[in-house]
């Protein structure tokens, strides 16, 4: 019965993708859908033929939780159905007004920018890996940091602006391989391949596979909203890609700090090492989205019962994580979210386990909570959408922004932590907030 309602919802999300109408090829919605299908229906299937001790190794309590809850099939498709009738209300009522944004802040300006938000970001990383006491020392204890096992320092909120140098890569990219209408094309080269240099040491002192993947495959999404054409021919080649970066990314990322300090050979050992004892675990690709499916069915069973409801209080809680708070001594919220789900799951606090959109839902107000918080978020989807389409028409280079935002709204079903999305998306309010400034804002009425 289990499997029936998962597939059922399955079917449901590839219609609903496939037949709605869309102003961009690739938007919000979708990026919103298939990280729902994702963990919501094909890992749930995935773990029901197969087992759930597929469930990740950091989720020792995992196997316990998954299938606890007979209703929970049930409660995963209402909710999605929730989520369509709040993006539906908002986005099929035509309003007679409409918004014309008109900026002054010209291309000029933002080019005579770009040599101080290069300066801005080297100073940025420079002061983050110096904090570790140098690169190498900053990718040894990457995976200890990351994970939380490793206490944060004083100016780790420098990685706030670390996103700026997404933003540099995806108009540069635009400008040169795109607009194509910029005289001094050489120098925007130039300033793209810097990006990318970035892309790449970022990566390795984050020891983050998520964040290579989703860089390089903004390039891709970007080239086919602003063609309005899928290029089929690179998506293959796109998701081979994603795969390897998935399935190998780290173990390459735990050893490469044996290529800097013992050469090459130590590299390979201690890589082909890495990939052997991944094999003797047992883990595979699907163990990698297995939580938000076993963190809801683990929210279900606490929240509101042993576990106090949290309320949305966590929304509250990721604009005070903004602030340094060891730089300026400001005390942090007593038990963030993820520090809850990962102590129920672990019955310790070594790693992190991020709870998923619906059980960031289901831990703030039960089986309600779930389907409000996936109503709202239908609703605050389709005002994105109506955003992103205005801003593009009058801005085609906005195409940036709507990438970067539809992302982030579609990544939060697999992370359900507000803190980490306004930690991710800080750079990009700021710079928003700073274009937005000096535009103009004109309600006018449709004529019918």
């Amino acid at each position: 019965m289990e499997i029936f309602i998962y597939s059922f919802l399955g079917l449901i999300i590839i219609y609903y993708e496939l037949n709605r109408k869309k102003y961009f090829k690739i938007d919000h919605i979708t990026f919103f859908n298939f990280f729902f299908f994702l963990v919501y229906a094909f890992t749930p299937i995935a773990l029901l033929i197969v087992g759930s001790h597929l469930i990740m190794v950091d989720m020792p309590y995992g196997e316990e939780y998954f299938g606890k809850n007979f209703y929970t099939p049930l409660i995963v498709l209402i909710s999605y159905l929730f989520f369509m009738g709040g993006f539906s209300l908002v986005n099929t009522s035509q309003s007679e007004y409409q918004i014309d944004v008109q900026s002054s802040f010209n291309e000029d300006k933002i080019y005579s920018l770009l040599p101080f938000a290069y300066l801005l970001l080297f100073l940025f990383v420079a002061i983050y890996i110096y904090e570790f006491g140098g690169l190498m020392k900053a990718i040894e204890l990457a995976q200890a940091y990351r994970s939380g096992a490793l206490a944060y320092h004083k100016f780790d909120f420098v990685q706030k602006f670390f996103p700026l140098n997404t933003l540099l890569l995806y108009y540069t990219f635009y400008k040169y391989f795109l607009e194509k209408k910029r005289k001094s094309r050489e120098l925007i080269l130039f300033y793209f391949l810097l990006s990318l240099s970035f892309v790449f040491l970022i990566t390795v002192i984050n020891n983050s596979r998520g964040f290579l993947i989703f860089q390089l495959s903004g390039l891709y999404v970007i080239t086919a909203i602003y063609h309005k054409n899928y290029f089929l021919k690179y998506l293959l080649p796109t998701l081979i890609t994603v795969f390897i970066v998935i399935k190998y990314g780290r173990p390459m990322f735990q050893s490469i700090n044996f290529l800097f300090t013992d050469g090459w050979d130590a590299f390979i050992a201690a890589y082909i090492e890495r990939i052997e004892l991944k094999a003797e675990e047992g883990k595979s690709i699907i163990s990698n989205f297995t939580h938000p499916i076993v963190s809801l069915e683990t929210s279900l069973v606490h929240s509101g019962y042993d576990v106090g409801l949290r309320y949305f209080r966590d929304i509250i809680d990721a604009f005070l994580l903004i602030i340094p708070n060891e730089l300026f001594g400001i005390k942090e919220p007593e038990m963030l979210l993820m520090e809850q789900n990962t102590l129920l799951l672990q019955g310790r606090d070594i790693t992190v386990v991020l709870p998923g959109i619906l059980g960031f839902f289901s831990y703030a107000g039960q089986v309600v909570g779930v389907f409000v918080g996936a109503f709202v978020y239908g609703v605050v989807g389709a005002l994105l959408f109506n955003v992103f389409r205005t801003f593009y028409e009058k801005h085609n280079a906005t195409v940036v922004f709507s990438y970067l935002f539809s992302l982030a709204y579609g990544y939060f079903v697999f992370r359900g932590v507000p803190a980490q999305v306004l930690n991710d998306s800080f750079i990009y309010l700021v710079v928003m907030a700073i274009l937005l400034s000096s535009s103009k804002f004109q309600i006018y009425k449709v004529s019918k």
